[in-house]
Order: C-alpha cells, then structure tokens, then sequence
C-alpha cells in the first residue's frame, strides 16, 4: 500500500477512482478530527476500545451489534459510581426475565431460579455479563416490535400483578432508552412504544388506631431480645415520623437526632432533596434512648446493618431484613387476630389514611410522604380516598348523617 500513496501530493496511485477515494478518505479524516476536537472532554476518558468502536459506528456506518445484556453492563457500573444498588436490582429482574423468555424458546425449564447475570470485573472495574447467559443475549436492534409483544405475553402469562409486568416492561425500556442515547445507530429504536404500559395501585393495607394499641400493649410482652420487641419498635417508630420508609430507619445514623429532632434525607428521593425534621413525640423519644447507648455519631442508630457492611451489600441486607419485619409483624398481626398481610409499607398507608380520614389537606399528606406531586399521592390512595366520600355521601343521603 506504501507504494501506492503519495505522501506529497496525498494522493491514493494504481486504484480506480484515486482521487475520488482519496476526497472521500480526507473528509472522513476531517470529520473524525473535528468530532474528536468538540467531544475531547468526554472522549478523554474513554479506552482505545471504545473510542474505536464509536468511530466505525459513526463515520464508517459499521452495523450495530451492541447487545442488550452489554449495555446493560455498562449502564449498571455507571449506577454502581452513583451507589443505585436497588435500581440495578430492579432492572436485572427485568432481563432475567428476557433469558426465562429465551429458555422458553430452546425450550428449557424456564422456572429456574437466577441468582445474577453479571459478575464484578474488580481488575477494570466493571460489570461483564456471565457466559452462561450471553447466549440469551441480543442485539438491540434485533428487539423489535414483534419482539416486544411476544414478552409481553409471556410476562402476562407468568405473573398474576399487572404491576409486575408494567415494572419490567419499564425497565427495559430504560435500558433501551439510554443506549438509543448513547448511540446514533440506534436514534429512533422504540420497540416497547406501542405496548401499553399501566400501572395498577396497589390497595393500601392499614391499620386502626385501635390496632396500633393492641400491638403497642403486646411490646411489653416481648422480652428485648425476641426479634419482635425490634419488629415493633421499628414500626411504630416509622409510623411517628410521618410514614418513614424501612430502607430510611435502616440507614439512620444516631447524629440524624440533635435532641429533639429527627433529620433525614429520603433515601429514594434524594436527587430531588428530600430532606425531613421531624420533632419527636415521647415514644420515638424512648426508642432513640434504648437503641442510642453509647454509639458514637456515625454508627447506625437501629441494628439492621452493621457498620463494617460495605456499600454495595447494603441493599442486599437491607432487601433481606425487609422480608425479615415482614415475616415477624405478620406473626404478631396473627396472635392479635388481626387478618390483614402487613408489610413495611403498613406505617406508611397507616399514616396517610389517617391523615386523610382526619380531613388533613392532601397537599400536606403528599409533602409529609415525600411525594414529588400531589398526583403520585392522590393515584396511590384513590381507591380508599374514593370509598371514604361514597360512604359520607350515601350516610347523608339515607339519613344517617347530616352534612
């Protein structure tokens, strides 16, 4: 090739079309020099790989063959910088559901249980894909509409929630979305855009102030080392601030109290600065004291996580002490015969349907709740909301209540 390129005059010699060829040659160059100029702040940061990669796809037209699970690899150690261990979480459920479709397809037990399909690269420092589950993997381009249904379908023949299924069928797309972002080739990929994408609200489960009663007598009953004296500790003082979410009671550190106050930052809504001061009444009061000790500043107030828990095993702990208070409140609602399935969510529609009961302004419920709008309060609690108007209309209606 040496002898067919002139360096002085730049030319390409003994090809057809040389100097045709050699226009086209210099204007990729041109271009590829002026690309690298205004994204060299971004560009720096990537490896040789990488910046190879982009510029066949770019200048080159090199056809697509970037693949859902490995851009989902990169997605995910991106999230893994930010520390959003429950939305990696949330969308490897999603594609774990993708291999379940594809075992169906090879006509493999697809009921298996999978525990990850990623490991940690610790050397580079990134997310690969497992072996064993590549060969479910696809290119981007390759899910298409018709694709997308036929998950669809499958996700709806598997799960009872439509919650579920909206649930996954939104993290996919997220996936999708970022690497439509990421990629030129890929501007205008929507395969998941006709799908009807709804979610259901879930009815709140909630407790009477009659109920909170029984279980505040039983607490007495417990000795202080029965993992349901701690059950119900943590409840009620959830319950007291405001319908406090488990994941936040789980991070509290003793320096949140200053004495009076409660101060926190919602851990789910923490990029919008969520941030709470809530005064506590005597009961959190007596609870702070009993676990608070001689702890210093920095360690976790409740016994949940343990101090030396590194990051990333936060949320796993957090995820298995969850199903944990499930489990051991559901045992104490069954010895006070209360037939209702509590979950850590219990304080919190408590709380709410308390308030709203009360008459207290939705749009003080919302921002107690940490909700971004009054709209995300209001289709949560709808359904009770509506039952509770419907009731007072029909008791004025009949006579059995004056409005």
């Amino acid at each position: 090739m040496e002898s067919q390129f002139n360096p002085d005059k730049r030319e390409i010699k003994g090809v057809v079309n040389a100097v045709r060829n050699s226009k086209r040659i210099q204007k990729a160059y041109s271009d590829i020099d002026l690309w690298l100029d205004e994204n060299k702040a971004e560009i720096k940061l990537w490896d040789i790989t990488k910046l190879k990669d982009q510029i066949e796809r770019k200048f080159f037209k090199k056809q697509s063959e970037l693949n859902l699970f490995e851009h989902a690899a990169d997605l995910f150690t991106r999230f893994r910088m930010k520390g959003k261990y429950s939305t990696i979480s949330s969308y490897e459920d999603a594609l774990k559901i993708v291999v379940k479709h594809g075992m169906k397809a090879k006509r493999k037990k697809d009921t298996v249980i999978i525990k990850t399909l990623f490991s940690w690269n610790e050397k580079d420092e990134k997310y690969e894909v497992l072996s064993e589950y590549s060969i479910y993997d696809k290119p981007i381009k390759a899910i298409d509409k018709s694709f997308a249904k036929k998950l669809e379908a499958y996700m709806s023949s598997r799960f009872n929630s439509k919650n579920t299924v909206f649930i996954h069928l939104r993290s996919l797309q997220s996936i999708i979305s970022d690497a439509v972002d990421s990629y030129d080739e890929l501007k205008g990929h929507k395969p998941f855009e006709g799908i009807k994408k709804v979610s259901v609200p879930n009815k709140p489960v909630v407790l009477t102030r009659s109920e909170i009663d029984k279980i505040r007598k039983l607490r007495h009953e417990f000795d202080k080392a029965n993992p349901k004296y701690h059950v119900i500790n943590y409840f009620l003082f959830m319950f007291n601030n405001m319908g406090m979410n488990f994941a936040d009671l789980a991070l509290a550190k003793v320096k949140s109290f200053d004495g009076e106050r409660f101060n926190y930052t919602r851990k789910k809504t923490e990029e919008e600065g969520d941030h709470f001061s809530i005064l506590q009444n005597e009961e959190n009061l007596e609870i702070i004291k009993f676990y608070k000790g001689k702890k210093k500043g920095d360690e976790y107030l409740f016994p949940i996580i343990s101090l030396d828990t590194i990051e990333e095993r936060i949320f796993r702990v957090r995820k298995q002490k969850t199903k944990w208070f499930n489990d051991h409140f559901n045992e104490i609602a069954s010895k006070l015969e209360i037939e209702k399935n509590i979950t850590t969510y219990t304080a919190r529609d408590t709380w709410t349907n308390m308030g709203l009961s009360m008459g207290i302004d939705i749009r003080k419920i919302s921002k107690g709740l940490g909700h971004a709008n009054v709209e995300t309060t209001e289709k949560h609690y709808q359904q009770s909301m509506q039952f509770k108007l419907l009731d007072e209309m029909n008791a004025w209606i009949t006579g059995d209540k004056q409005p």
